[in-house]
């Protein structure tokens, strides 16, 4: 399928339905009455059933558009994407090693933030999957359950930011980004596998969500409670510590110019947050050398190396291009297709054909902001804006931007795009059904794609082990003492043998990992190339070896040459005696 011609196509149309609402907002001006001209055989009788059945049935509808947004995240979870990403099964790891001893596999007990492979990883997503493993066990489904619940947590958000803003105008506003939610890829992806930052997009929509309703009452709970959630979602990801301090640095300076918020309430917000922040500010002062690393009922670590140094205003130029990626899919140029699992390079993150509505609905908002700030009223676009400045303004300045790192911003994304859609029907009202229908195709060629081809595709990718896993269960259950594993197969190729064999944190290296089970004793060891050819030519005598190698070298001539059988996995191959 030529998707390139049919994102082309679709844009078009795009392009011709904005077109067509700005020839008859343009009419209406020079008349100076409202034209709402029915085209394409869309009758005035079929538009008021359209809003007579959303009236008689908004319920419903909404409780469909939750059930599809469960479909879309729980279908074939433990099948789709395949495998498990490197970060994945390092989380998923140390939240068994926290379940079973209390430390991460770096013997830290209950660390603030995880070591992971030297660089850190955010604590939110491991503990949460710690507690659903000792409930339930360990398995692919169950460690990315939390991805599942945050995007059900965010729709529930969106509706109550959407249903405060627009049920008294008009009810199908509500359900039109409830709808664009539950079928946009980015927000598909990212709720199918466990990387712990997916997690800060759904914990800052909760946390913002309060914080509209705290504005709009006044009330001093519930800005304590959104203080906590923001404390909160510090832990969801290292983003966090720039993203929330902007925004409510503007928030609070909007609010305060406004006259909209008080002292008493800025101080029942920020002492929560404040509280929460301390051991990550303990945290941040131990990597910068401030203070030595801290031990005892829970650990903040000393990291191997710490990339808060990466954040420089010299990186704005060169992070221009993470404008485009959030539309479409990571910088080929940086990151090659490695990154394929954040975002499928025919689809984009929100479909293309968005686009246009999104610039649309952008600038309606800021127009609106403005009008706020004049009038000193509270509007919900001017959050809106700030929150995606505040995502902008953090890509911008860490290294290498990708879709993963820039992913709280795709709420205000969908927000923008609503705007525009809204702005567009106002003023031709066939463009709802138009819409609608370009939304569902375009879900039906994704979704169809997902399910169906992009295991296949994503097989070679450096960061997500798919026929490796395979191996390794293999391989456990292989009658052989030492399994020898070419250490460039992929990435951290150890973390998978301790997650299947579950092995204690106590001891192991990560060159070689020895596993007991029934009184047997295995030993996995990670080999570069020559080290494992030379290991083949010294013992290929012996038979309680087995090597695994990727199909992408020849292997098999010099394996054959010494009788080994052997096991094909996809692009990967286990050869033994």
């Amino acid at each position: 399928m030529n998707y390139l011609i049919i994102n082309i196509f679709f844009v078009i149309i795009a392009f011709f339905i904005i077109y067509q609402a700005q020839k008859r907002f343009y009419l209406s001006y020079e008349t100076g009455h409202k034209h709402s001209t029915f085209d394409f055989s869309v009758s005035q009788k079929m538009w008021n059933g359209f809003e007579k059945l959303i009236e008689n049935h908004f319920r419903t509808i909404v409780v469909f558009l939750f059930l599809l947004t469960v479909f879309t995240s729980l279908f074939k979870l433990g099948e789709v994407p395949y495998g498990l990403n490197v970060d994945e099964a390092g989380m998923a790891y140390d939240a068994i090693s926290i379940v079973k001893y209390g430390t991460n596999r770096y013997l830290n007990a209950y660390p603030v933030y995880f070591k992971n492979y030297g660089g850190g990883q955010s604590a939110m997503y491991t503990y949460l999957t710690a507690i659903l493993i000792k409930i339930f066990g360990y398995g692919t489904t169950i460690i990315r359950l939390p991805a599942v619940f945050f995007r059900l947590i965010t729709f529930v958000s969106l509706y109550f930011i959407f249903k405060s803003e627009f049920e008294i105008d008009c009810r199908k506003k509500i359900l039109l980004p409830l709808f664009l939610f539950s079928i946009s890829p980015y927000f598909i992806m990212q709720s199918r596998w466990g990387l712990d930052c997916n997690l800060l997009v759904g914990f800052l929509s909760v946390a913002v969500c309060i914080l509209i309703f705290a504005i709009r009452s006044e009330t001093f709970k519930l800005f304590f409670l959104s203080g906590v959630l923001f404390g909160l979602t510090l832990y969801t990801y290292a983003l966090s510590y720039i993203i929330i301090p902007v925004f409510l640095l503007l928030i609070c300076y909007y609010l305060v110019n406004i006259k909209k918020i008080n002292l008493y309430q800025i101080l029942s917000f920020l002492l929560p947050l404040f509280l929460l922040a301390i051991p990550l500010i303990l945290f941040i002062f131990v990597n910068k050398g401030v203070i030595p690393e801290i031990h005892g009922l829970i650990t903040i670590p000393k990291l191997d190396f710490y990339r808060g140094d990466e954040i420089s205003f010299k990186n704005i130029i060169s992070n221009f291009y993470i404008i485009a990626t959030i539309f479409s899919f990571d910088n080929p140029s940086i990151y090659g297709r490695q990154l394929f699992f954040n975002a499928i390079p025919y689809f984009g993150t929100m479909y293309y054909f968005s686009i246009p509505f999104f610039g649309i609905g952008i600038m309606l908002s800021f127009k609106k902001a403005v009008q706020s700030i004049i009038n000193k009223k509270f509007d919900v676009n001017t959050v809106f804006i700030i929150w995606l400045f505040s995502v902008i303004f953090c890509e911008f300045i860490i290294f290498a931007p990708n879709i993963n790192k820039a992913n709280a911003i795709f709420v205000p994304l969908l927000y923008f795009i609503t705007i525009g859609i809204f702005s567009i029907c106002n003023h031709f009202k066939p463009a709802f059904f138009m819409i609608a229908i370009l939304f569902l195709l375009n879900f039906s060629m994704f979704f169809h794609y997902y399910l169906c081809h992009y295991n296949y595709d994503s097989r070679d990718l450096l960061w997500f082990a798919t026929d490796y896993v395979d191996v390794v269960k293999f391989s456990k259950h292989l009658d052989k003492k030492e399994i020898h594993i070419l250490d460039n197969i992929i990435a951290e190729p150890y973390i998978y043998v301790l997650l299947e064999n579950q092995v204690p944190p106590y001891g192991f290296r990560t060159n070689n990992i020895k596993v007991i089970d029934n009184n047997s004793e295995k030993i996995y060891y990670f080999r570069s190339p020559d080290n494992l050819k030379s290991i083949i030519l010294t013992s290929y005598q012996e038979n309680n070896m087995a090597f695994v190698v990727s199909n992408k070298e020849n292997w098999s001539d010099f394996f054959e040459k010494y009788n080994y059988k052997n096991k094909v996995f996809g692009k990967m191959c286990v050869y033994y005696k």
